[in-house]
């Protein structure tokens, strides 16, 4: 019996620390969740989709490019200075994104 007790008494404080939890971070974040962004092609991503279009002409074309699009970073030239070329594929074809500390432009397509 003592056990069922102290593991009563442990749900209800886990549970009341994930309510808190919870609260906090909605708070903290307007609502809009977390984003977890840990793996490479997740980072240059969201670096990228944060950066200011240099070309208005693209902008449309390059935040549809940057949604659910891969990174090949075999190809890209990630030190370069003082802009850095990023090879991106989406329905198969290859995109060349530049990133400069001005912002980000479309420079062409691969294939």
């Amino acid at each position: 019996m003592a056990f069922l007790k102290r593991f009563f008494w442990y749900l209800l404080g886990l549970g009341i620390g994930l309510i808190f939890l919870w609260w906090i971070v909605d708070k903290k974040t307007n609502g809009e969740g977390i984003d977890y962004c840990y793996l490479p092609n997740c980072r240059v991503l969201k670096d990228l989709k944060s950066a200011p279009v240099m070309q208005t002409s693209d902008s449309l074309r390059l935040a549809e490019l940057l949604s659910n699009s891969k990174v090949i970073f075999s190809e890209s030239n990630t030190r370069q200075e003082p802009c850095k070329s990023y090879v991106i594929e989406k329905y198969d074809r290859k995109y060349t994104v530049e990133r400069c500390p001005e912002g980000i432009q479309l420079l062409d397509t691969i294939n």
